[in-house]
């Protein structure tokens, strides 16, 4: 996550800091919250800091500081408190309800094994990246906060 763009240890140094040092605990900043959902594609996709909007057929956004799409899971780090027009729509990850794990970063290296049902309790959707393969959407990406890294799996 913290990879593919320097601008999250500016906007989390706590958070950074907790990765970097290999804390037992790892405390989720405000202003963030960790979202993962189930992905059985054959593309990956790494990406940083960019937001689209789904322009056709009905109204949704996708905003995100951070994405892994790489099978079985997809995880997103994204803004618990941004501004957005109730025009805009939706959130795509709160359409299909995936969960949100931000209690996950608090597991040290003690915990060996935790029932997925009692960390998930609505479950956790099959998704896939809205943008791949859909000409709905605008994409604002800026080249000095955006990278994007994307390839397919072998069969």
């Amino acid at each position: 996550m913290f990879a593919t763009t320097p601008h999250l240890r500016v906007m989390f140094p706590g958070l950074a800091d907790d990765l970097r040092e290999r804390r037992a605990h790892v405390a989720m900043p405000d202003g963030a919250v960790l979202r993962m959902a189930l992905y059985s594609g054959r593309r990956t996709r790494l990406a940083s800091m960019f937001n689209g909007v789904r322009v056709m057929t009905r109204r949704q956004h996708y905003d995100i500081f951070s994405e892994a799409y790489f099978r079985p899971l997809a995880w997103a780090l994204t803004p618990s408190d941004r501004w957005h027009d109730e025009s805009m729509g939706i959130s795509v990850f709160d359409e299909h309800g995936w969960a949100t794990v931000n209690e996950w970063l608090q597991y040290g290296d003690d915990v060996t094994a935790v029932d997925l049902r009692d960390l998930c309790r609505n479950g956790v959707p099959w998704v896939r990246h809205p943008m791949l393969g859909s000409n709905e959407w605008v994409e604002f990406l800026s080249d000095q906060v955006t990278a994007i890294l994307e390839g397919e799996i072998p069969a």
